[in-house]
C-alpha cells in the first residue's frame, strides 16, 4: 500500500480572504492540477461555515465538477476538515444550531461515501471547545447518533 503525499486546500493557492486555510471560492479546482504538476497524491479538502452551500461537498453540481477534477487530475479528496462545526458546533447549546449541524454532517456523510473519503476532522478547538462535562456529553450524544452511518460508509470521524 502507498502512504500518499498531500496538502490541505488553500496551501498552494493565494489566500482566500486573506486566511491560510480556507475553501478558496471560484479557484479552488486551481489546486489540483498545482497538486498534480508537484507530484501530490491528494488534496484535504475544507468545509467552512461561511459559504457553506456553494462547497462542491455540500452541492450535488460541485460534487460533479469535483469528481471530474479527480478524474482529470489523479488527485484525490481522503480527507474533509469541517471547519463548518467551528462556527457551529454539534454541541451547541443552541439547539437549532445544532440540529443544523448535525444535518450538515449528515450531507456531508453521503458526499464523503461517494468520493470515497475515508476521514472527516471535527475541529474541537476555539469556540467549538468542549469546555465542560454539558458540551461534552451534547458532542458525544451527536456522534454517537452518526454511527451506524459512518460504519456503513467506512468513515472515520476524528
Amino acid at each position: 500500500m502507498k502512504n500518499l503525499l498531500g496538502t490541505i486546500q488553500g496551501r498552494l493557492l493565494p489566500k482566500y480572504k486573506g486566511r491560510y486555510q480556507a475553501h478558496p471560492l471560484g479557484y479552488w479546482e486551481d489546486e489540483f492540477h498545482i497538486a498534480k504538476d508537484i507530484g501530490l497524491d491528494c488534496v484535504e479538502f475544507i468545509l467552512d461555515y461561511n459559504d457553506a452551500d456553494q462547497n462542491p461537498m455540500l452541492n450535488s453540481d460541485g460534487l460533479e465538477k469535483l469528481k471530474l477534477i479527480i478524474a482529470n487530475t489523479g488527485v484525490i479528496v481522503k480527507t474533509v476538515c469541517a471547519d463548518y462545526f467551528m462556527e457551529a458546533p454539534l454541541h451547541s447549546n443552541d439547539d437549532i444550531v445544532s440540529e443544523k449541524s448535525f444535518t450538515v454532517l449528515e450531507r456531508l456523510i453521503e458526499t464523503s461515501k461517494k468520493l470515497k473519503i475515508t476521514d472527516i476532522v471535527i475541529p474541537c478547538v476555539d469556540q467549538s471547545s468542549l469546555r465542560n462535562k454539558e458540551s461534552a456529553y451534547k458532542f458525544i450524544d451527536q456522534i454517537t447518533k452518526i454511527i451506524p452511518t459512518i460504519e456503513k460508509g467506512d468513515i472515520n470521524l476524528l
